[in-house]
């Protein structure tokens, strides 16, 4: 039933981009945010990664030349170290995990090509699409 889900949420992605011209942070994160709406910890520790690997990003970008995929390679790594990093610190005292490695990633490159507001909005109301795809199947 998932790949389903995540069939009809990369559909509904798509055409909120062939309509708007905005992307939603990768086809595939919106799809996994509303997966995980019923654990909003998940989300925000998502969001974190986000912001810590946006802003690690700003600063080597100070240093070093990064634009195409040199960028989007650091984001990567950048994702998995910042949630591998936050694991072996033991920060935070429950098992959160982030909604995916590569979404953060994902995510970063849409909010550098279009800003916070524009993706933003954008994740979200595919999203809430998304959502509403899932309680129509009841799985939320």
């Amino acid at each position: 039933m998932y790949s389903k889900i995540v069939i009809v949420g990369v559909l509904i992605a798509v055409l909120y981009s062939e309509i708007t011209g905005l992307s939603t942070g990768g086809l595939v994160a919106p799809v996994y945010f509303a997966l995980s709406l019923n654990d909003p910890w998940r989300i925000g520790y998502t969001l974190a990664i986000i912001l810590g690997v946006y802003g690690l990003d700003r600063l080597l970008s100070r240093f070093l030349i990064l634009y195409g995929r040199r960028l989007f390679a650091v984001n990567v790594i950048l994702s998995f170290a910042l949630t591998y990093l936050v694991g072996l610190s033991g920060v935070l005292p429950f098992g959160i995990r982030i909604i995916g490695y590569l979404v953060p990633a994902l995510i970063v490159r849409d909010l550098q090509r279009q800003g916070f507001v524009k993706t933003g909005i954008s994740l979200g109301a595919v999203t809430a699409l998304c959502a509403l795809c899932l309680m129509w199947v009841g799985m939320l």
